[in-house]
């Protein structure tokens, strides 16, 4: 009976086990579902919600993209044009493969009126938008708000003919769309203000070019007067250019305060220099000092003209040409008149090359010591390299020789002793008559053979010529091939006129 009873138990104790069970999932699924039912309604009040805010505008006139546009009640006229543009800009890098089309659709994305927009509104007003004026000052009255159904009629941008042109003593050279009403005052705004750096600006010059363009007006204005502009006004804000830049010098190597040392304009000694620079350390080798000049004032002008015309758009050259450019300039200019014969110009264009890529200036530091000479009353320029190398107690035996690289220089050792010391000559070497000593400064080439008694001095070169490497049996076939083939012709025209 008790074993009855408790069956009985445990067929209830399961019974509500099960009804359990179906209880929490009854629950989880009602829950579910007013999950997703809230957040379908929370999803449709949302898009109402937006759709009282979207609206529709228009873009007009020459616009790269035209046309009607969705766009929200909470944006101004720059948010807008900003975001049609830059989607316009986004299908473009994303549709077109071609690199030189896909330039030309870039730039003609960007070129587009930004000032005398015309928005029309609904109601029949119209209000005039600068977006220029608006980022240069964030006066929002030349921003407003769009409203449902504005047209936006944008002008002809034409920069060759409707313009101003602003340089002088401001922060940026500017070019700008001419807009009539325009003031001295809205150029020199356009370009970032007048420059701090400059005194006493008080002034303006105004070039007026006749409907030819063959005659000009000159206009001296105060800018107090804040006169009115003309269409094709270029301006030039007076003032003396300040001289004050960072001129610097860069020393480095041998000296106890290495680095950048600040000087005057053209006014500023190599021995002052040093001096600034705490003077030369106990380890420098002042006999291969040298002090390094990155061009002639010359090419420097020439380089910084380019570089002027380039960032206002108007120099033919890229940057990547403009160095070329200057260095074969410079060589077609030393061979115009030049009269050498074709074995001549490979040493010249050898010697031209390294005049105008080295830059070194001739130089003896070790004649600083004397306050009258040369070097000391030497003017350093901006941007010059002023290099003192640790000395050089080698010597450096390369060529035929059975070991090159350095060796302790010693004032009595002779070449002989060096080329022992780097093991002796080769099978290749030439022997002692094409022994050559290389000065370490200068790089001058002294035959040993041809120099009694010859000097070695700390950081000189000793070379050993190799003999030519033994050619093919057919290199010697061609060339007695060439010969005789001159041979048989001078022999056939003998026998013709014969």
């Amino acid at each position: 009976m008790s074993i009855i009873i408790k069956h009985n138990m445990g067929k209830g104790k399961l019974l509500k086990n099960y009804l359990k069970l179906i209880l929490i999932i009854i629950f989880l699924i009602t829950f579910q579902n007013y999950r997703a039912q809230s957040s379908n309604t929370k999803d449709v009040s949302t898009s109402q919600m937006q759709s009282l805010y979207m609206i529709n505008v228009t873009i007009g006139g020459d616009f790269p993209l035209t046309g009607t546009y969705p766009a929200s009640r909470t944006e101004r006229v720059d948010q807008f044009i900003t975001r049609i543009a830059n989607q316009y800009k986004a299908e473009i890098f994303t549709t077109t493969p071609d690199e030189k089309l896909l330039g030309l659709l870039k730039s003609s994305s960007e070129n587009f009126a930004k000032r005398d927009i015309t928005l029309k509104r609904f109601s029949g007003d119209e209000i005039d938008i600068d977006l220029i004026k608006f980022r240069e000052t964030g006066d929002f009255n030349f921003n407003p708000y769009i409203q449902n159904d504005d047209i936006l009629i944008f002008p002809t941008l034409d920069l060759e003919r409707s313009f101003i042109d602003i340089s002088g003593a401001i922060n940026k050279e500017s070019k700008f769309q001419f807009v009539d009403g325009d003031k001295l005052s809205d150029a020199i705004l356009f370009a970032h203000g007048i420059n701090k750096a400059y005194s006493n600006v008080d002034s303006a010059q105004i070039s007026r070019l006749s409907y030819d363009g063959k005659t000009e007006e000159i206009v001296n204005v105060s800018l107090a007067d804040n006169p009115l502009l003309k269409r094709g006004d270029r301006i030039r804000i007076l003032s003396d250019e300040t001289k004050k830049r960072a001129y610097s010098v860069l020393v480095l190597g041998e000296v106890k305060r290495p680095g950048k040392v600040y000087i005057t304009k053209n006014n500023t000694t190599l021995k002052e220099v040093i001096k600034k620079a705490g003077g030369f350390t106990e380890n420098a080798s002042l006999k291969f000092s040298n002090l390094i000049r990155d061009n002639s004032s010359y090419e420097t002008l020439e380089n910084i003209s380019i570089e002027k015309f380039d960032r206002a758009g108007l120099s033919k050259f890229n940057e990547q040409y403009q160095s070329k450019m200057i260095n074969e300039l410079e060589s077609f200019r030393m061979y115009r008149n030049a009269n050498l014969e074709m074995r001549d110009t490979l040493y010249f264009t050898i010697d031209n090359k390294l005049r105008i890529l080295s830059g070194y200036a001739d130089l003896d530091f070790r004649n600083l010591q004397d306050d009258s000479s040369y070097e000391s009353s030497y003017l350093v320029n901006d941007r010059d390299i002023i290099i003192v190398p640790i000395k050089k107690d080698e010597i450096y035996v390369w060529g035929g020789v059975a070991k090159t690289g350095f060796y302790p220089y010693s004032s009595n050792s002779t070449i002989e002793d060096y080329i022992n010391n780097a093991g002796g000559f080769t099978d290749i070497a030439y022997g002692e008559d094409e022994v050559f000593l290389i000065k370490g400064k200068s790089y001058n080439w002294l035959r040993a053979a041809d120099h009694d008694n010859i000097k070695i001095e700390a950081g000189d070169y000793i070379y050993v010529k190799k003999e030519q490497p033994t050619q093919e049996f057919w290199y010697y076939l061609t060339r007695v091939g060439a010969v005789a083939s001159i041979l048989g012709s001078l022999a056939t025209i003998i026998l013709i006129f014969k």
